[in-house]
């Protein structure tokens, strides 16, 4: 062999060791960055649930790389499903971070196992898709969803045994951009689960007591946290914005009722989606609310 190929294929070898070890760093450190804005939406599937009529149900979410942007995305070549209707209900405004079990697509009993059914969404410039199918590896039940939503640690006879929240709320006149708007219900619930006693707080390791908290480089939304007992909790689902509700979070049901108040900030047409909760499972309410303009609306 030439003598001087040898020495250049050891230099090439030696600078690639070299290099490796420092795209690993990039890459690992690329992953633990936080991102208020500029990043895309990824679509969720969640898995398959069972109906009672032998149909089945595909069950979404999905995951808003940003922090702090909330992003609206109508129906369109931006936000789709194929094949066949590209509206499945799916929602048009998204929320920061993760937001599981949100919709569900409902699919025939003869739906083929193997066929995909594609949910895409187009968000800052990068598209991101789920690809759903009914094989048994996707299967889901109740209790993957209490799980993942928060729900109190209970057996599986009372998840299996309890029912969600039924809510009733009456329609919604037009109301004006920048003026709250009064949201009233009333949930129904048949008492399960029982209340449970308050665990005490996690105790701090003694090794990290006194230790100064964690640097974040942008604000970290605020997640909902599911109480027990009945609650709601509102969210704008399509919109051309988002809206600010008083109060925020899961707000606890008192003798049957909720109310909330709603200002939009701009005028056009919107779809709320209450969750009626028992501290284990979720119902969902929309409610369809026109905004008109109003001062310093768009």
């Amino acid at each position: 062999m030439n003598r001087g190929w040898a020495l250049a294929g050891r230099s090439v070898l030696l600078a690639a060791a070299v290099m490796a070890p420092l795209v690993a760093q990039t890459q690992s450190t690329e992953l633990h960055i936080r991102f208020q804005s500029g990043q895309p939406i990824v679509p969720i599937y969640e898995g398959w649930e069972r109906v009672p009529d032998g149909s089945f149900n595909m069950v979404f979410g999905y995951l808003n790389r940003n922090h702090v942007e909330e992003l609206a995305v109508g129906i369109g070549d931006e936000n789709n499903f194929a094949p066949g209707a590209p509206d499945r209900g799916q929602p048009t405004y998204f929320y920061p971070r993760e937001n599981h079990f949100l919709f569900k697509v409902n699919v025939p009993k003869d739906w083929d196992r193997t066929k995909e059914l594609v949910w895409t969404v187009t968000a800052n410039g990068r598209t991101e898709t789920a690809r759903a199918t009914l094989l048994d590896v996707w299967e889901i039940d109740r209790k993957v969803e209490v799980s993942n939503n928060g729900g109190v640690q209970i057996t599986n006879e009372v998840i299996a045994k309890d029912a969600p929240p039924v809510m009733k709320m009456d329609p919604v006149g037009r109301v004006r951009a920048g003026v709250p708007a009064t949201l009233s219900a009333s949930i129904s619930d048949d008492g399960i689960p029982a209340p449970q006693k308050p665990r005490p707080p996690r105790q701090v390791e003694p090794t990290l007591q006194g230790a100064p908290p964690s640097p974040v480089n942008v604000p970290l939304p605020v997640r909902p946290k599911m109480p027990q007992g009945l609650s709601v909790l509102w969210q704008v689902y399509r919109g051309p914005a988002g809206a600010v509700f008083e109060p925020d979070g899961y707000v606890k049901v008192v003798n049957g009722k909720v109310e909330v108040k709603a200002t939009f900030p701009h005028a056009g047409n919107y779809t709320l989606r209450a969750f009626a909760a028992d501290g284990l499972l979720r119902a969902p309410f929309d409610v369809t609310v026109t905004v008109d303009g109003g001062s310093g609306s768009q």
